[in-house]
Formats: C-alpha cells, sequence, structure tokens
C-alpha cells in the first residue's frame, strides 16, 4: 500500500535540533555546576557519576545533532551559558592556575621568569604577564582562556563549512566537552591557548608561512607541539617550517637573556611531575634512571612526526596523529592535556579521542581516592580505567583501517577462488 505524499513528506522531515539539544544541555549545566561549585570530598565517586552524566548528556547531544534540522545558534546559547556559569567558581580539582598568576607577576616587576624553574615556555609566560597586567586574579585569567576557547570553537567552524563537514557536530564537540568545560571555567587551565594556535595551523594551512607561525607559537605554548612542525610541513613544505621557526624566534627572543633556561621550557617533558603515567610506564620498566625513558620517548615521537610527513597527511589528520602519539609515549597525563586533541578528534570525528577525554577526567583521581590529587601516583585502577579503552579502540581502529589499505583476496570452497562475494 503506498504512503500517502503528505504523510511521506512529515516522515521524512528531521527532528528539530531543540528537541535534543535543549534537555541534553540542561541536564550537562546541572551536572558540571554541581561538580564544579561543591567542595571536593574525600571520595571520588560522586564528582565521577556527576562527571559521566555530563558526558552521558554530551554523547547524546552529539550523536542526534548531525541529523537534526538547526540548533547552530542554541549550541552556541548552552555552551556560553555553560561558561558564564563556571567562571565564578573556585578551582577545586587543580592549583595551576595560581602559577600562571605567580609568573605573571614575577615577570609585571620585571623579573624574568625563566631565572627560576618553570616549565611554561615563552608565549605561556606572555599569556601571564598579559593576565597580571590585567590584575592578576583567576577570574581574569579563566576570562582570557575563555575567549581563546570560543575563538577556537568559530575556528574549528570555518574548517569545517571549508572541508564539508558538519559545522554545528564539529562545534558542539569542542564546546560542550564536559572536560573543557571543568578545566578551563572551573580550573583556568590554559588548555585553550594551545589548542587555538594549532587550530589556525589548519585553518591557513592554504597559507604555509602564516599556518607554519600559528605552529612555531603553539610550540612555545605547549612543547610537545613541536612535534607537529615537521609533521605537517611534509605536507605544506618548506615555507610552513620557515615560518614556524621565524614565529618561534621572534617570541623567545625576549627571555633569551636566561638562555639555557628559557631553551630549557621547550623541551617536551622536561620536568619532574608525578601523576598518572600510560604506555610511557612501559618503557621506563625497561631502561633505567629517569632521564632515558624520556629520551626514548622523544625519539619515538620524532619517529612518528617523520613517518607523518612522509605520509603527506591532510594538517588536521597529520595533528591527531602526532598529538595522539605524545598522549601515548608522554611520562604524566593531566587531564588538560588531553584537550589538545580534542578539537582534531572533533573535525576527524575519531572516537577513541573523543571518549578519552572523557576518561582524561580520572586523572584527577589520586590514592585512597582523593581527589584533587596534585602531584601523586595514580592507583592501578585508574591507569587501566583511563589507557584499556583507548587502547583497545585504537587498535580496533588500526585493524580497520589496515584491512582497507591490505584488503585480504575472497577465499571460499575449492572452485569458488574467482568466483564474486554474494
Amino acid at each position: 500500500m503506498a504512503i500517502p505524499a503528505a504523510h511521506q513528506s512529515s516522515r521524512q522531515t528531521p527532528r528539530r535540533a531543540w528537541h535534543i539539544l535543549l534537555p541534553a544541555g540542561a541536564a550537562e549545566i546541572i551536572l558540571l555546576a554541581a561538580l564544579v561549585w561543591s567542595p571536593m570530598g574525600t571520595t571520588p565517586w560522586v564528582p565521577i557519576l556527576l562527571f559521566a552524566g555530563a558526558f552521558a548528556a554530551y554523547a547524546t547531544a552529539a550523536f542526534h545533532v548531525k541529523d537534526a534540522a538547526g540548533g547552530g545558534r542554541l549550541i552556541w546559547g548552552i555552551a556560553i551559558a555553560m561558561r558564564l556559569l563556571l567562571l565564578p567558581a573556585e578551582p577545586g580539582l587543580s592549583g595551576e592556575v595560581h602559577q600562571y598568576l605567580q609568573e605573571g607577576e614575577l615577570q609585571a616587576t620585571g623579573v624574568n621568569p625563566f631565572g627560576t624553574e618553570t616549565p611554561h615556555p615563552p608565549l605561556a609566560q606572555i599569556a601571564f604577564l598579559a593576565i597580571a597586567l590585567a590584575g592578576g586574579t583567576v577570574f581574569q585569567a579563566k576570562l582570557l582562556w575563555t575567549g581563546l576557547d570560543l575563538a577556537t570553537a568559530w575556528v574549528l567552524g570555518r574548517i569545517a563549512y571549508q572541508t564539508g563537514r558538519s559545522r554545528r557536530l564539529t562545534q558542539l564537540l569542542w564546546l560542550w566537552s564536559p572536560l573543557l568545560l571543568v578545566e578551563v571555567g572551573g580550573n583556568g587551565h590554559a588548555a585553550p591557548l594551545a589548542a587555538f594556535t594549532l587550530s589556525l595551523v589548519v585553518l591557513l594551512a592554504r597559507a604555509p608561512v602564516a599556518s607554519g607561525i600559528c605552529a612555531g607559537l603553539s610550540a612555545l605554548a605547549v612543547p610537545v607541539a613541536a612535534a607537529a612542525i615537521p609533521a605537517v610541513a611534509g605536507r605544506l613544505g618548506r615555507r610552513f617550517f620557515l615560518g614556524a621557526g621565524a614565529g618561534a624566534v621572534v617570541l623567545t627572543l625576549p627571555y633569551l637573556t636566561r638562555g639555557r633556561a628559557a631553551l630549557a621550557s621547550l623541551v617536551p617533558w622536561g620536568g619532574g611531575e608525578v601523576g598518572l603515567g600510560g604506555p610511557h610506564l612501559l618503557v621506563a620498566s625497561v631502561l633505567p634512571g629517569e632521564s632515558a625513558p624520556r629520551w626514548v620517548a622523544l625519539a619515538l615521537l620524532l619517529a612518528v612526526a617523520v613517518w607523518v610527513a612522509v605520509q603527506r597527511f591532510r594538517p588536521e589528520r597529520a595533528l591527531l596523529w602526532v598529538l595522539g602519539a605524545a598522549l601515548l609515549l608522554g611520562p604524566v597525563l593531566r587531564p588538560a592535556d588531553a584537550l589538545l586533541i580534542l578539537p582534531f578528534a572533533a573535525l576527524r570525528l575519531s572516537l577513541p579521542w573523543i571518549l578519552f577525554t572523557g576518561l582524561a577526567f580520572l586523572a584527577h583521581v589520586g590514592p585512597g581516592g582523593v581527589l584533587p590529587a596534585d602531584g601523586v601516583p595514580r592507583p592501578a585502577w585508574v591507569h587501566l580505567a583511563v589507557w584499556v579503552p583507548l587502547g583497545v579502540l585504537l587498535a580496533r581502529e588500526g585493524l580497520t583501517l589496515w584491512r582497507r589499505r591490505f584488503p585480504l583476496a575472497h577465499v571460499g570452497a575449492p572452485g569458488d577462488l574467482h568466483r564474486p562475494p554474494e
């Protein structure tokens, strides 16, 4: 029996996006507000359950929004409401923002921050100085990082539009990320500084010199981003590489009065942080000492960057590979570190790395389940809960890619070798 035309048309009408976004956004706002504004106790289970619920709301919205009609402005409206609610909260899971303020105050008094031990490279120091000159409060630091966070979302929307991807889904995956909201809106982490400059690398790919300058700046925000320079240069060429060098040198010059100390901040994993280790622990269990495993990890990261350069991947794919390798090989994972890969996981719709931004929250859990747990080793169950699901999903994805690249010949019963599969 034929379906009437009017009824058929109504069945094909996509669901309005606000039917999904409003309840999912409201649930995420309520759960994250309860997490950020509630005092941290000695048990991790309440914060973990609140974060898991927020991530489930985020995943539900992302799963349905692509096939829904409209919703772009609503995604932004809810995202801004989330940030306004979290900005006034005191940092409860990390005190790193206070170190930003201290180093900015030193510079405001004329002291070179590289005269003391600091893991933060020059671009980060310039941002800290700007915060100090504006007043030097936690709220002002959060405002700066939130501005860069929203700018990153705009850049991702432009990239998605230019490359034929879903702008709404890409921006939602960034703007509504519970980890981003907790680490930036709640804890005041500087992750958007590197995420913004790395996103510009992709947006400006048609202008290799400008893209390279942004890559050099990103390496001055987070040192591991330096591995992206040779990886992306494989596709964008020599002008990209020269731009990266120029961008890095110009911003480093003001700090070179402390020479070696300023350059040491550009070496990835140079500090002696203690926290959640990953696959790096396997390397450390074989090699003696503290420095040898780090240098081996750096060599492996460089090898990945060179391989990506040879493959001539598109910039967003190259960054996904290199930053993913950096997270896997790094000696310590802080939850906010996972935000570096999120822009490119959103563009590439990489399920393993998007899920990883949810699992990385567990890196806040210390011995005995205490939150927060800065500077102490993490329990074994946290290591397993964070890294095993990621490893399984990456292995599955890798196997799928391998089969696509090297398809197996169809093998059936004798005499069926050349018969096409049914």
